[in-house]
């Protein structure tokens, strides 16, 4: 028994020494706050975006301006890249604080599964970290000043995260990707960003079909699929009217459904749609002459709008035959017979899939200040 007490003791004496081995002071450690990944053919390039902990000034001085730092490396690969960059910091880099990985479009087009894999592996990788891809080199992304912001990586992220309520904008997590990626029928999608020189820019969402990327949604088919996948829950549109010119309508609160089924051998997915609106502006006339009868007008060309935009969305997407809307687990869960006897053959069942919808659009506030000439 005390040969045995020993025994533990000697074991836990080496367990707190290999935890205090494993422990860095901050200023041993470069902070990632954001990175950049990306490939030219035959080597990766890696930007990492890290909390600039030298910066001259102090109080408010200090958290003035920008408070980060880019540094690149390069590689055969990810990992190679990344001791590459190692190296140059001179310090230890530290993934915990990591907020997003942006993928250059060479590397989205041409060299996707090579990042699943990392993503997969890697113990630098994290759960939450936001994905996208740039619209050209993503180390633009990361070198862009966004406004002067003290974190530009954060900026961003909170670009994908309020644009994927409001419409514009998808917001993916790493942990949502392997999801999709992992799934027998899903598709992946990530969304896509333009970088200038002083600001990001929201560019679309790119679809794929497995790992090859097929499309990018515009910012109208964006809407739609944003709304068929009940991501987005506010958003604004414009209409024309004849007697009312350019309309601006809010939608303060959006909720879809969507039911997928098999009918008379095709693949169908209902989506009901229901949206609450608020009129914003109106260019011709003032808002005490709009009456009942112009609301309901408005409301209809309101549903119409989103019944194109929904379609012209799950028109891209089927056509790439990229099931990014999840229409095979929706079936899965409603009609698992049906799923069980297409899924081994899903894309050819998908080709032919149909969208059908049911659109409820009603006014609920008028803005007071919604008057135009």
């Amino acid at each position: 028994m005390k040969i045995f007490k020993i025994f533990i003791s000697v074991c836990l004496i080496i367990m707190l020494f290999t935890g205090c081995t494993e422990r860095n002071n901050l200023s041993d450690l470069s902070i990632v706050e954001g990175m950049g990944i990306d490939y030219d053919g035959q080597k990766v390039t890696i930007t990492v975006q890290t909390l600039n902990l030298a910066k001259e000034g102090s109080g408010a001085e200090a958290l003035s301006g920008n408070v980060t730092m880019n540094t690149s490396g390069t590689g055969s690969n990810i990992s190679e890249a990344i001791e590459s960059a190692t190296e140059k910091l001179s310090k230890k880099i530290f993934f915990g604080q990591n907020r997003i990985i942006v993928f250059g479009m060479g590397m989205a087009e041409n060299y996707l599964h090579k990042n699943i894999d990392y993503l997969l592996r890697s113990s630098d990788s994290r759960s939450d970290v936001q994905i996208c891809i740039a619209e050209s080199e993503a180390a633009k992304v990361m070198e862009s000043k966004e406004n002067d912001a003290l974190v530009p990586a954060e900026s961003v992220t909170s670009l994908l995260d309020i644009g994927e309520k409001s419409g514009f904008a998808a917001d993916i997590t790493t942990n949502e990707l392997l999801n999709f990626y992992l799934d027998k029928t899903s598709d992946i999608y990530i969304p896509v960003v333009s970088a200038e020189e002083k600001s990001v820019s929201v560019a679309g969402i790119a679809i794929y079909n497995d790992e090859r990327l097929v499309d990018i949604l515009d910012k109208n088919e964006t809407f739609g699929f944003l709304l068929l996948s009940n991501k987005m829950k506010t958003g604004f549109l414009n209409i024309s009217s004849d007697e009312l010119g350019e309309i601006g309508v809010d939608i303060i609160r959006a909720k879809t459904k969507t039911y997928a089924s098999v009918e008379n051998g095709k693949v169908v997915l209902r989506a009901k749609i229901k949206a609450d609106l608020m009129l914003d502006a109106v260019e011709h006339g003032y808002i005490n002459t709009i009456t009942a009868k112009h609301l309901e007008d408005v409301e209809n060309l309101v549903k119409e709008k989103i019944k194109q935009y929904c379609n012209d969305a799950f028109s891209v997407c089927i056509e790439g035959q990229s099931d990014c809307l999840r229409i095979g687990e929706n079936l899965a869960m409603r009609h698992p017979k049906d799923y069980d006897r297409l899924s081994d053959n899903w894309k050819p069942a998908l080709s032919g899939a149909q969208l059908e919808m049911d659109v409820d659009c009603k006014f609920k506030k008028i803005n007071e200040n919604s008057k135009g000439d």
